[in-house]
């Protein structure tokens, strides 16, 4: 049998055990989290990011049409305060479909199921004619800059052809989706990248960010990836669609920290609730864990204890 890892039972004891109470950089985002809730978050921000998780909730709960592309759209235009067209956005998507369909019938490689994997990597990734010579490629510019943040916006790498390990691997998908081709996101940490089956059935892992093939150990070993987090599916597993969408979630909450300098709040609390329904061993047990910290530090100064000893 499978064996899962349940994160959210040790994180909190983790961190109590790690830390002295009051002490190094979460104690910096205790305060900064506690002088963000001492003002509301302005509303035009609010609104859309609340627009952003009621439509993803109705998507997982099968209400509304499950759509990654709709799902990346909404945190997007969250982050970018409303200021996103949905039909600029998903007509630069449809422009791009035909192109990818006209690549396969112009090589004759329609019996085959994975010509639609071959035609979204090839226009990607590869200088061709029909991306007019100009592949998707790193922003090696912005890397780990202020700007960073910015290169993990499909929104962005429609427009500058520009991204990072989020929007390329990201737009791969809502591409094959559109083709009618199977693809997967996958996540390694701080990372995500993109897995599909060959003709014969075998696990192809694509790395976007270089436009090649990475083998699953150098993933392993590069993102410093253990045999229990691939196990418990926490760390480069195929997530099937709605796992997708719920994983969306977890890019809402830290646009909304970016935004508001708040990790724990009743927003926050929503959010994660209803992602990890769909997807429990994700990284949203993070957003429980450090939300329950912040509860718990709050309550131990309002009740004039010194430590978490005091509690024991």
């Amino acid at each position: 049998m499978k064996r899962l890892i349940y994160i959210l039972p040790f994180i909190v004891f983790l961190q109590l055990n790690a830390q002295t109470f009051g002490s190094g950089q979460k104690w910096a985002d205790f305060h900064t989290n506690k002088k963000a809730l001492s003002h509301p978050v302005p509303t035009n921000i609010q609104k859309h990011f609340d627009i952003a998780i009621n439509e993803i909730s109705q998507m997982l709960k099968r209400e509304k049409p499950l759509s990654f592309k709709r799902a990346v759209f909404l945190v997007e235009n969250a982050y970018c305060e409303g200021k996103m067209s949905w039909e600029d956005y998903n007509n630069e998507i449809l422009r791009i479909k035909p192109i990818l369909n006209k690549m396969i019938d112009n090589r004759n490689l329609r019996q085959y199921k994975t010509a639609g994997n071959w035609a979204v990597f090839t226009y990607m990734s590869d200088s061709i004619p029909e991306n007019n010579f100009k592949p998707y490629q790193y922003d090696f510019e912005n890397f780990m800059s202020d700007s960073d943040l910015e290169s993990s916006l499909v929104s962005r790498l429609l427009k500058t052809k520009r991204g990072n390990c989020r929007s390329l691997p990201f737009l791969y998908k809502i591409l094959a989706n559109e083709v009618n081709v199977e693809a997967f996101i996958a996540i390694a940490p701080m990372h995500c990248y993109v897995k599909h089956r060959d003709e014969k059935g075998n696990w192809w892992n694509l790395e976007m960010t270089t436009g090649s093939f990475s083998r699953s150990s150098f993933i392993m070993e590069t993102f410093n990836v253990s045999e229990i987090a691939i196990e418990s599916g926490l760390f480069m597993k195929s997530l099937s669609d709605i796992e997708s969408v719920a994983y969306c979630i977890c890019d809402l909450l830290n646009y909304y920290e970016y935004k508001t300098g708040r990790y724990s709040d009743d927003f926050i609390r929503k959010c994660y609730s209803i992602g990890l329904q769909y997807y429990p061993n994700s990284q949203l047990q993070t957003n429980k864990g450090n939300d329950l910290k912040f509860r718990l530090d709050s309550k131990i100064i309002n009740m004039g204890l010194k430590g978490y000893r005091d509690i024991i």
